[in-house]
């Protein structure tokens, strides 16, 4: 599987989640540094499948009745269990983190690169 076939745009995210475009890019603003899709160089938002779970998330809240700041505080304290270092997980974690900086990072070569 590409890079390329992981990352979805944010129309793919609108559509699959049903979540209106301009409700995905308020909460990039409202949860920042939590949901921090990837940028391709002409600025276009990517988003992973780890972004994706974290919107599935907050939709599930939402529905739940929580306000935005009553799930930005419980995502915000997920997010430190995960770095937690007594955690077990955290190796996980890091893996999966450098994992996709390396994604990101390729996907924008290709999109520099010339291929023809």
């Amino acid at each position: 599987m590409e890079i390329r076939d992981q990352l979805s745009s944010i129309q793919e995210v609108s559509d699959q989640l049903k979540v209106p475009k301009h409700t995905l890019r308020f909460w990039e603003k409202e949860f920042e540094g939590i949901l921090v899709p990837l940028r391709t160089q002409g600025g276009q938002r990517r988003y992973t499948p780890e972004n994706i779970s974290i919107i599935e998330e907050i939709k599930r809240l939402r529905r739940k009745g929580m306000s935005l700041a009553e799930i930005r505080r419980k995502l915000s304290n997920s997010n430190k269990v995960k770095e937690d270092h007594s955690n077990p997980n955290t190796i996980d974690a890091l893996v999966e983190r450098v994992a996709e900086v390396v994604r990101a990072e390729v996907y924008r070569f290709f999109e520099r690169t010339d291929w023809e």
